[in-house]
């Protein structure tokens, strides 16, 4: 059957945000600091805080509906935050209320459209947590993700938005703020200032095309969506969130150095249970970074997506990645990495998105790394042995 085709090209009317609210998925120093952040701009947008758990909204209400900073000494507070449930739970009382903030929100699960959304979730509770709010979220939404490692845009795709037509559009981030929680949910410390560079994705449907009524209808996007724009925007004007956009091509450069760092520092911290300067001066652990950052390295240099940047050998050679774990290493001191702490509180970890995203993309380059294979599960034994630990988890014989 011959088809057809008709190009739809976006209608401008469509792309004007019909809400500048932005909603926060995550709950954690990150998502608490960009809302405290936003409040403070003037004409500030509203922020509404997501929450999953009864228990989130309860604390809400008890220290007084507000986000609290700690920076240099000195308490800044901001209010004026909406809160709405990201998941059905057992709904409070219609007449319970709270003291000094009135009324509790409901907490039945929403069914209002999302328009912006950010996103600062742990990498490996992503999915779980946009799922419950995928009905909210429409082809001209834009989900923001702020977070360290690579891959999460591919995971979300292929657990929640498999249809490229009607899939949201995609921003990316990373925060370089050193951000520490407190004794109170709501209060968050800045003890470092620092960066969040940005970049919109480009969709991956251009030239996608329907069949229907005997019609090959494609659809085309030309530039950024509006609503993309609104929010990149909205950021990038917030002053204590240093925010700063960039091309794809050269924010994924950025990342993968990032990611090739954190991508050893982390692991071999966990495999030697150590503090970040304990991995200096030890002829073993020098030798396990080395090796691990060969065949990094090997990865980064045969991507296609850097194939065109004329220093990609220099940048992403061994020798130089190794100057710069060793830089990170003498700046982080006696701190424990994030990939540690979690191991040892019986958490998991986001090595999937990291050394699990090298991986993946080694064996579609046809590249064998056994040494990075043999440090993810290495890992993840521990991970699961301290987690066995912190739950008094007590192994049954067959049939009891």
């Amino acid at each position: 059957m011959n088809f057809q085709e008709r190009i739809i090209a976006p209608n401008p009317a469509l792309d004007v945000p019909i809400s500048n609210t932005i909603h926060i998925l995550g709950t954690g120093p990150v998502g608490k600091f960009i809302a405290h952040s936003l409040a403070g701009i003037p004409e500030a947008p509203p922020v509404t805080l997501l929450m999953h758990r009864p228990s989130l909204m309860q604390q809400w209400h008890e220290e007084g509906g507000t986000i609290k900073l700690l920076r240099n000494g000195e308490i800044n507070t901001k209010s004026g935050f909406n809160i709405e449930s990201s998941a059905g739970f057992h709904p409070t009382p219609p007449g319970r209320k709270f003291s000094g903030v009135g009324r509790n929100l409901s907490s039945g699960p929403q069914d209002t459209i999302i328009e912006n959304l950010i996103v600062t979730t742990e990498g490996y509770t992503t999915v779980s947590a946009l799922t419950a709010i995928k009905h909210r979220l429409r082809y001209n939404s834009t989900i923001c993700f702020i977070q360290d490692g690579l891959g999460i845009v591919d995971h979300v795709n292929s657990s929640v938005f498999p249809d490229p037509m009607t899939r949201p559009n995609y921003m990316l981030g990373n925060i370089s703020h050193d951000l520490q929680s407190t004794e109170n949910k709501y209060t968050v410390v800045e003890k470092r200032s620092g960066t969040i560079p940005l970049t919109i994705i480009p969709r991956a449907n251009q030239g996608a095309q329907i069949k229907k009524e005997g019609l090959s209808i494609r659809r085309i996007d030309l530039g950024w969506p509006a609503r993309s724009k609104y929010l990149m925007r909205t950021l990038s004007r917030t002053p204590e969130l240093g925010a700063v956009g960039f091309r794809p091509q050269e924010f994924y450069r950025m990342q993968l150095e990032k990611l090739a760092i954190n991508s050893v520092i982390g692991p071999v911290s966990v495999v030697y249970e150590c503090f970040n300067d304990q991995l200096l001066y030890n002829y073993q652990v020098s030798r396990t970074i080395k090796l691990l950052l060969k065949e990094i390295s090997l990865i980064l240099r045969s991507l296609p997506e850097v194939s065109r940047i004329s220093s990609v050998d220099k940048q992403f050679s061994a020798e130089r990645l190794e100057r710069l774990v060793v830089s990170v290493i003498n700046k982080t001191g006696k701190n424990r990495t994030s990939m540690l702490q979690a191991v040892l509180d019986g958490n998991k970890t986001n090595i999937d998105f990291y050394n699990g995203y090298l991986l993946r993309r080694a064996a579609e380059l046809g590249i064998d790394c056994p040494r990075l294979e043999l440090i993810v599960s290495m890992v993840k034994g521990k991970q699961n042995m301290k987690s066995r630990e912190k739950n008094s988890y007590i192994p049954f014989a067959n049939g009891f």
